[in-house]
């Protein structure tokens, strides 16, 4: 009879998944052989209580819902799927005697999707039902739509963020940190953790984990883990460092304990599935990340791309880390160039110079005394024709190195200022400051005892010293200071030399 209504005998080959709910017995099995005879896999509810507990059990594509019911009625159940995380997707249709234009606002009030007339023809219902079951396709096909692009949103706004975080990291350690937690809770596994390369690169040790610590389990995993060490080409890890590929291990509890070494803890701490990516620099893996998760996982490739994503981030980090620290090094070497004496290692004249330029504007506004000793080599002319230039390049490192033990504040300078003649500034220092140290410079010379036959003065190497201190002021310069020492040195040399003078400030 059914067959003769549709005008066909029925279609082979599985449609959808439908629910009929009607409390009248003939009625329900009229509107199952209609839907079974066109391949739908029917299921029959004589009441919406029984409906909603078929339902709970197992989910189906589109229900049938005949509006006049015994005990819970048609909207009743309506609205309980509807306001569901679980069954609100699903359409349903209402089929009802009542035509009221009141019956149908209401029915679509409570979340219908279709509202049918009875008496209806066989053909009209099923063309209904199919056009509700493509709209429910369409529907669920835009929202894994909206939910994939939203994970890429989200991956990509993490991704951004990481590289953000990297790139105001003041070094990798602070770069891992920010990113391993991060980047755990992002993809939504239980443990994460670093692997580094010793400095002799002959094995991985632990140096980041990452993780909730309050799971007991986990913070004896990560504990019980820092006591292994993974070779090259050794364990996971090991592996991955080999290969200098990614690798996924779906479940640990499936692989043998020579594969995964750490398999007893894994399996105690409940972790299942394993991601292990290396960061690579100059085609060398230097650190290895791990994540796990407790609960089997397939491999998946979006979520490997990603980490690989963020491993490459890192990677370029580290290059750029290295090759700013190549550039600082190199220019920190320049400026050693540019300020230091290549025979005495002291400043040279143009370090002293800047130096003097900066402590005077010091001192001037703090008001405060500047010390100055210039002192030459006495005789040194003659000492260079007694024991040769070799030998007096060596007399003057000597001597300069000494006077320079003897200066202990930061702020202090000793320079070679031309020749043989060494300069040392003495910020914060008066008159009394400045004679203790010359004192002390004498001493120490003295005590070095370098030969010198064909001194005038002495049988050993002595010096020429000129000394003053003053307060900075508009009325002097920085070399007024200058030349009130070269003055004073003028002077200790016109008294036989070996000797110290003190000129006061013009």
């Amino acid at each position: 009879m059914i067959a003769n209504l549709l005008g066909k005998t029925g279609v082979s080959g599985f449609k959808a998944n439908l629910l009929v709910v009607d409390d009248h017995p003939n009625n329900l099995n009229i509107l199952a052989e209609i839907f079974s005879q066109q391949g739908y896999n029917v299921k029959k509810a004589i009441s919406g209580e029984i409906a909603l507990a078929i339902i709970h059990t197992q989910l189906p594509d589109i229900i049938i819902l005949d509006i006049k019911m015994s005990g819970m009625d048609s909207y009743t159940v309506c609205s309980i799927l509807k306001e569901s995380d679980y069954a609100r997707h699903i359409p349903i249709i209402f089929l009802s005697t009542l035509d009221a234009i009141s019956e149908q606002i209401k029915a679509f009030k409570v979340g219908c999707a279709d509202y049918i007339i009875k008496p209806f023809h066989p053909e009209e219902l099923l063309i209904r039902v199919e056009h509700q079951l493509i709209i429910s396709q369409q529907y669920q096909y835009l929202q894994k739509e909206i939910n994939r692009k939203q994970q890429i949103e989200s991956k990509l706004e993490f991704l951004l963020k990481t590289i953000n975080l990297i790139s105001q990291a003041v070094n990798f350690e602070q770069a891992l940190d920010a990113v391993l937690s991060e980047l755990r809770q992002i993809i939504g596994w239980d443990y994460g953790e670093v692997w580094i390369t010793n400095p002799e690169q002959t094995e991985l040790y632990l140096s980041k984990a990452s993780y909730d610590k309050h799971d007991q389990l986990l913070i004896s995993f990560a504990q019980a883990s820092r006591k292994y060490t993974f070779p090259y080409g050794v364990g996971v890890q090991g592996k991955v460092w080999e290969i200098q590929q990614s690798d996924w291990i779906e479940d640990i509890w499936q692989v043998k304990e020579h594969t995964f070494l750490r398999w007893e803890l894994a399996k105690n701490a409940q972790l299942r599935s394993i991601l292990t990516v290396p960061i690579t620099l100059q085609k060398k893996s230097l650190i290895i990340l791990c994540f796990f998760t407790r609960s089997p996982i397939t491999y998946n490739i979006e979520l490997l791309d990603f980490i690989n994503a963020v491993a490459l981030e890192l990677s370029e980090f580290i290059q750029h880390k290295h090759t700013e620290e190549a550039l600082k090094k190199a220019n920190q070497e320049l400026i050693k160039l540019a300020n230091i004496d290549g025979l005495t290692q002291l400043a040279n004249r143009r370090c002293f110079n800047e130096k003097l330029s900066y402590e005077w504007q010091r001192m001037r506004r703090e008001k405060a005394f500047l010390g100055l000793i210039m002192c030459d080599i006495d005789y040194f002319k003659l000492y260079n024709d007694y024991y040769g230039h070799q030998a007096g390049d060596k007399c003057l490192y000597q001597v300069a190195q000494a006077i320079a033990q003897t200066c202990k504040r930061s702020t202090d300078l000793v320079a070679r200022y031309g020749g043989e003649e060494l300069i040392i500034l003495l910020p914060n220092t008066n008159l009394q400051g400045v004679i203790h140290v010359t004192k002390l410079m004498q001493e120490k010379i003295a005590s070095i005892a370098i030969p010198h036959q064909s001194s005038l003065v002495n049988t050993c190497v002595t010096l020429s010293i000129g000394i003053t201190s003053m307060i900075p002021s508009q009325d002097n310069s920085p070399e007024s200071i200058i030349a009130t020492a070269d003055k004073a040195l003028y002077q200790a040399k016109a008294q036989g030399r070996n000797t110290y003078c003190i000129s006061s400030p013009m």
